[in-house]
């Protein structure tokens, strides 16, 4: 904590040529690859370097043009044209000097890489985009199609009402086609996740794991006359939420990611802190193994998940900035279907599930979150209560930690019996429901056929009533099956110096720093 401290303090607190904007974030990346994760930490760490065809304007749901300066779509809904942005600079580094400028070869790299499991890039870091996986862009995507050098048209194999959107996600960033060429020629296509190159507002210049990322305003954005941006971004890496919290106090950095309830609270009193809030497009669960004997069982993921005080939980770790989930689709979302309600807090009916299921007495393990997030202010407290609780049924839990990275990891190997999880989700509700799709990385193993059936329909469909419909169904198959338990919706606070400027949170949480400044 000391050396982190020292490396803040190092950083320019004076008046000088250059401005930095200072954040405190809450974990190193564990990746620089925008397309092969879901976590959002490494997606906080990415967007300032990458771009994506699509984008929405800062603090709202509206489609505008990324990378594409333009589109077209069929009148059967099936194929996309896009115009690409001309003059957009590509970002260099002491490893790669571009000698074009972006195009089309950019498109088709990407959406190569995203969809060809056969590549070199995904024998060398294996396994699918989590995303790609949740939005069925594998069987989706058909074709992807170089008509100039700036023109691509991307064709489905059906309608998809959610496509637009998911290109404004960081997985779908454009990376260079000429960097990738470079790799492939060295033999070394894995250093992609090591070396980022995109079109953002800032390149990344420096990176000590655990301890600081730092970035440096990229010189020839494309937006640079639009936007105002601060000369150098720093990433000071503070898991602790109250550690971050004093350094926001203490004036050691503008921006800090969000903090805990008790944090919140003694920041509210101090008057150079402000927050940036949005509605809670999240959703902070337990996820049940299905692969296990225990939990593959219906009436023993119905029992555990009764035995739960839900209520007494949101009480105690998320205080006044959550409140009760009642489907995997966050209340915030047009597509939530707010006539369902949770199972009743019943211990005396969760025993005697579990003693019908033959598994009485029961030793599993729960996962708890090592960090603080919007979905899950406090993992460690959660899984303590959860462990009380199922404790009075009967059910011996054994609390799991580990570093955030390596828990993620573990739990998409399946390591875990029970785990503690969320998600961040966004406007558009297919990337949230598509969690509990057969292949997304939701920690549950679950597939089934009738609940992929229903968002597919979801997705085909154009009008909203009629995809609320099929999300409803969607949402009532995932909760009588309870491949998940939904614990809360957390309500996203990010705190601030009050002198910064022009730091908007987005619908889903996510953050930008172009265009903050800090004084």
């Amino acid at each position: 904590m000391r050396r982190l401290a020292a490396l803040l303090l190092a950083l320019p607190l004076v008046a000088s040529a250059d401005t930095t904007l200072r954040f405190c974030a809450a974990g190193s990346p564990k990746t620089f690859d925008p397309s092969m994760t879901d976590s959002g930490i490494d997606h906080v760490a990415h967007l300032p370097i990458f771009g994506t065809l699509v984008e929405i304007r800062r603090g709202t749901d509206q489609f505008i043009p990324g990378l594409a300066a333009s589109w077209t779509i069929s009148p059967d809904g099936l194929a996309y044209t896009f115009e690409l942005r001309r003059g957009v600079a590509w970002q260099s580094s002491d490893e790669f000097k571009p000698t074009r400028e972006f195009n089309a070869d950019d498109v088709l790299f990407t959406f190569g890489r995203l969809l060809n499991r056969d590549s070199a890039f995904a024998k060398a870091l294996p396994g699918v985009s989590p995303y790609v996986a949740s939005y069925g862009w594998e069987k989706l995507v058909q074709k992807v199609e170089k008509l100039g050098s700036h023109q691509v048209r991307i064709t489905l194999a059906e309608r998809d009402a959610s496509f637009l959107h998911a290109l404004t996600l960081a997985f779908a960033a454009i990376q260079s086609g000429e960097l990738g060429a470079q790799l492939l020629k060295a033999g070394t296509p894995q250093r992609i996740a090591q070396l980022p190159i995109g079109t953002g507002p800032f390149q990344l210049k420096s990176f000590r794991l655990d301890s600081v990322i730092r970035y440096a305003k990229h010189p020839d954005w494309w937006r640079k006359n639009e936007v105002p941006r601060a000369d150098q971004l720093v990433f000071a890496i503070t898991p602790d939420a109250n550690v971050r919290s004093q350094r926001l106090k203490r004036n050691e950095c503008d921006i800090a990611a969000p903090v805990g309830p008790i944090e919140q609270a003694e920041l509210r009193k101090d008057p150079a802190i402000k927050f940036a809030t949005t509605p809670g497009m999240n959703v902070g669960i337990l996820a049940y193994n299905t692969r296990r004997p225990e939990t593959s069982k219906l009436e023993v993921r119905q029992a555990l998940d009764m035995a739960i005080d839900k209520a007494a939980v949101l009480r105690t770790v998320y205080g006044s900035a959550g409140t009760l989930a009642t489907s995997p689709i966050p209340a915030a979302s047009w597509a939530h279907d707010a006539t369902l309600k949770p199972a009743p807090h019943d211990p005396a009916k969760a025993r005697a599930l579990l003693q019908k299921a033959g598994v009485l007495p029961l030793s599993i393990t729960l996962w708890a979150m090592p960090v603080v997030r919007t979905y899950n202010p406090n993992g460690q407290l959660m899984a303590q209560m959860i462990q009380a609780d199922w404790a009075k049924v009967g059910v011996t839990a054994r609390i799991v930690t580990y570093e955030w990275g390596e828990y993620l990891r573990r739990i998409d190997a399946g390591e875990h019996d029970a785990a503690l999880s969320g998600w961040n989700g966004d406007p558009e509700p297919a990337g949230t429901a598509g969690q509990l799709a057969c292949g997304a990385a939701s920690g549950t193993f679950w597939c089934n056929p009738a609940y992929d059936k229903l968002l597919a329909e979801a997705r085909q469909a154009l009008q909203q009533d009629e995809r609320k419909a099929l999300y409803a169904q969607a949402q009532r198959l995932a909760m009588e099956q309870l491949p998940w338990t939904p614990i809360a919706y957390g309500r996203p606070a990010v705190p601030q110096r009050a002198a910064v400027k022009g730091f908007v949170l987005e619908l889903d949480g996510s953050m930008y720093f172009d265009g903050a400044l800090p004084r």
